[in-house]
């Protein structure tokens, strides 16, 4: 008899039930509710595009399935989709305890997808199991570093593990009572065949309990599915509450990803409405920014792939999710309540910049996207430290000492090294760079040079090789010279987004009173900053890396490298070429086009490529050891075979060479 046959059944299910969705319910309010306090950002744009990678990264499961993490990439993946298997299956369950046989159209045994799915459900059911096990196996004996040991995460496995055996027992209860006419193979009303005649695993568990009586085996398929039914509903009520909340919040978390990567959040500082200047409390992040706090699983793999956290600093992507997310539950009653009052108690708690998250933690930040990268649920790391920052910058003026002379340099020179703006033509002499002040029309590029390529000895040469490149390709170009300032990249990073707009808004009125095509930089920063974030205020223009139009002239046959050079050489991946602008290939293009040239590339590289430890500011601000350059100049020199580290940006090609010096490496690389 089905556990629910009698009216008494019916009751307590319905009381559970009933409970079970209220409380969800009533969880789901508050979380929903906090959301809504949160800033606004707009995240509605190309739905297909978002719809696409709901496909690939929700359903797909890609991120998690990533090489590195492939192991667990599995479990968890196995996991995931067995739920989603499952998920008919429990439909089918709550339905039967009210309507006898109930299924959903087309999936029972006699419907077109019933019998397959029974077979999959089967296979999905014994492989969620194995994979809790393997899971449980992973924490409580090899306990990876990136994991979090918690009582939660126990919990979930427990629950998640005791739903996949309750079903086999019932099922298999049903099978072994022998009465495969009147109660497992049948329904009196119709005489159909019911799903434990398809299920292999009903056959498999049924077998296995083949001594027992029916009296025994009616008792264990009812005990079976009350457990089954209060892990269930209990399972329903906790998720709200758990890290595992990322079983409700995932699918819309990749939905609403960011498409527009490279540029930071614009601020309206003409605004006379504005009233924060940055972030200083939990509820002046955006939506996005709450949503990405529930949403982490504390898979840690963005704690992996941190530069900071893998150089002892103190800075951990996944901790500071778990601080901000313990922090904004602890706040949520106060946020609810002052929601529906106009005056009230200041919230007492700790603040959310200095004691939830250390000063010396968001300062810590290269912004290389390395954790956002790596987050399979694409959460959200640089817009909150910089959001930080900028509240630490313009409204309490506290940032490392440090940071005083860039801020005067870039407002007093134009460029953070303080050298005179005349003198940005100085690396030009003896060659013929055009001017564009001295160019009669339109030209095909505009080079923006760069504050390193014009002042920095290192880079200079850099630039000089790229206009005798461009000169022999017969490329109408010509540079801003005296009238280019610095983009303002330093100053935005670092949170000084005053200092950043002032800069940006003079080389727009600069550019756009300029005619040319295109733009053309030598240098990461410089590309990232005028091809996504000049376009916010005003600033629109077709940005290219000096690689890819070098890339392009090889192809072309408009320029031709015939001079060998006999050295193996390993490429250090830009993080604002590669990771935020998606370019990984022209640089390696044109190395590999260089006769002579071995191209070995770093354990580490492309959009898994280390961080040299200068970007986010970083490059302006004293690191202590071990330091981000010296690792890579350490991967670069343990595993590989290479002679020549080479990279398409000065940041990194000064904090390399410097990390070579500073681990006595200069005969080797």
């Amino acid at each position: 008899m089905h556990p629910t046959a009698a009216l008494a059944g019916k009751i307590v299910f319905s009381v559970m039930l009933l409970g079970s969705v209220t409380a969800f319910g009533l969880l789901m309010y508050r979380r929903i509710k906090v959301l809504l306090l949160a800033q606004p950002i707009h995240r509605f744009d190309r739905p297909l595009e978002r719809l696409k990678g709901v496909l690939i990264y929700f359903l797909g499961q890609k991120r998690i399935l990533d090489p590195k993490h492939f192991g667990a990439g599995v479990m968890h993946a196995f996991i995931f989709w067995g739920f989603l298997a499952v998920s008919i299956n429990t439909i089918h369950l709550v339905g039967r305890a009210y309507a006898p046989g109930f299924h959903l159209p087309l999936f029972g045994p006699e419907g077109i997808l019933g019998i397959p799915y029974i077979f999959v459900r089967d296979v999905f059911e014994v492989m969620v199991l194995l994979m809790v096990l393997v899971a449980a196996f992973r924490r409580a004996v090899l306990r990876p570093e990136r994991i979090t040991l918690s009582w939660d995460a126990a919990l979930i496995l427990t629950l998640i593990g005791t739903l996949m055996v309750t079903d086999f027992l019932m099922n298999g209860a049903l099978v072994a009572a022998g009465a495969l006419q009147e109660q497992a193979y049948t329904l009196a009303s119709s005489g159909k065949l019911t799903d434990e005649a398809y299920s292999f695993m009903a056959a498999l568990t049924g077998n296995l309990l083949s001594g027992w009586t029916a009296d025994q085996l009616v008792l264990l398929h009812q005990g079976a599915w009350w457990v089954h039914m209060a892990t269930l509903l209990f399972f329903l009520a906790y998720l709200p509450v758990s890290k595992h909340f990322h079983v409700v919040t995932a699918l819309f978390n990749v939905y609403f990803r960011n498409l527009e990567s490279g540029a930071l959040p614009h601020m309206n500082l003409e605004d006379e409405d504005l009233e924060n200047f940055g972030v200083s409390r939990i509820e002046q992040f955006d939506w996005k920014d709450i949503l990405d706090i529930y949403t982490c699983t504390e898979c840690g793999r963005c704690q992996d792939a941190c530069p900071a956290y893998a150089t002892e600093k103190p800075l951990s992507p996944k901790r500071v999710n778990e601080e901000m997310r313990d922090h904004l539950y602890d706040k949520t009653p106060w946020l609810l309540r002052m929601a529906t009052q106009a005056d009230g108690a200041e919230y007492d708690g700790p603040a959310l910049v200095g004691e939830v998250i250390h000063e010396d933690t968001i300062w810590a930040c290269t912004t290389c996207k390395a954790c956002e990268e790596a987050c399979p649920l694409f959460i959200e790391f640089i817009d909150r430290f910089v959001e930080m920052r900028r509240h630490l910058v313009l409204e309490e003026s506290r940032f490392p000492s440090e940071l005083t002379a860039i801020f005067k340099n870039l407002e007093n020179s134009g460029n953070p090294w303080g050298m005179p703006a005349e003198d940005r033509e100085n690396w030009t002499e003896g060659l013929e760079v055009p001017r564009i002040r001295d160019v009669e029309g339109e030209v095909e590029y505009l080079f923006f040079v760069g504050c390193a390529g014009a002042f920095d000895q290192r880079n200079q040469k850099t630039v000089q090789a790229l206009v005798q490149i461009l000169n022999a390709a017969g490329i109408h170009y010509a540079i801003l010279g005296k009238e280019e300032t610095c983009t303002g990249d330093p100053a935005r990073r670092v949170g000084n987004e005053y200092l950043y707009q002032m800069l940006a808004e003079h080389n727009v009125e600069t550019l756009n009173s300029k005619s040319f095509k295109k733009v053309i930089t030598a240098c990461p920063h410089c590309f990232n900053t005028i091809k996504n974030e000049y376009p916010q205020i005003g600033g629109n223009y077709q940005v290219l890396h000096h690689t890819e139009v070098i890339a392009d002239l090889i192809r072309s046959g408009k320029i031709r490298l015939s001079r060998p050079v006999e050295r193996t050489i390993t490429y250090h991946d830009s993080c604002y070429l590669g990771r935020h602008n998606d370019i990984y290939d022209p640089p390696r293009d044109i190395l590999s086009a260089i006769p002579g040239v071995r191209l070995e590339e770093m354990p580490r590289s492309r959009n898994k490529g280390f961080c040299c430890g200068a970007g986010g500011g970083r490059m302006w601000l004293e690191e202590s050891k071990p330091r981000v350059n010296q690792n890579r100049v350490d991967e670069a020199a343990e595993h590989t075979r290479a002679e020549v580290v080479c990279t398409a940006c000065p940041y990194c090609s000064i904090m390399i060479d410097d990390g070579i010096k500073e681990t006595g490496r200069e005969e080797k690389l």
